[in-house]
């Protein structure tokens, strides 16, 4: 992703439900999600916390977020369809 001065800050793409790529996003992993059971389950807590602002689902909402290098113990590409499908809570 290039320089970050943080560890647990991780390059996210997103993608349009046609494919198309739309934006590139630097999200700061959730804190504890390094040893987390769940790698996609720490990925989605990430992206509704740096996404959700105010009422009404989080920007972004519907696309697909792919991140090549997670921060977790056993970090492997993951790819999440929906990602906030059912994430919606205050």
């Amino acid at each position: 992703m290039g320089y970050a001065v943080e560890e647990n800050i991780v390059r996210v793409d997103m993608f349009k439900d046609t494919g198309k790529w739309y934006e590139s996003l630097a999200v700061k992993w959730i804190e504890g999600g390094y040893d987390s059971a769940s790698i996609h389950e720490a990925l989605r807590a990430s992206l509704f916390r740096e996404l959700k602002k105010g009422s009404g689902p989080p920007r972004l909402s519907g696309m697909t977020a792919v991140c090549l290098e997670p921060y977790h113990k056993h970090s492997h590409p993951i790819m999440l369809k929906n990602w906030d499908n059912h994430l919606h809570q205050d």
